[in-house]
């Protein structure tokens, strides 16, 4: 089964842009990671944590609801 990578998701980054977030932390870069430079060269102070704990609960639930995965975030790309 294909990882989707989308995040930042376009819908989030624009969210952190407008409310004026000062800082984004990213747990997992590697199950689902994309471009955080979008917000790190708009002045969003990006932390990527490669968390392991996360990373083996992102790609549970890939596992376990792969469908509810693929329209969520792969429904944004267009698959």
């Amino acid at each position: 089964m294909p990882l989707y990578n989308p995040q930042p998701l376009p819908e989030c980054s624009g969210a952190v842009l407008f409310f004026g977030v000062p800082r984004v932390v990213v747990a997992d870069r590697e199950t689902y990671s994309g471009d955080i430079g979008f917000l790190a060269d708009r002045g969003v102070d990006v932390v990527v944590l490669d968390d392991p704990a996360c990373r083996a609960l992102l790609r549970r639930f890939i596992e376990e609801r792969p469908a509810l995965w693929n329209d969520v975030v792969a429904g944004d790309r267009g698959r």
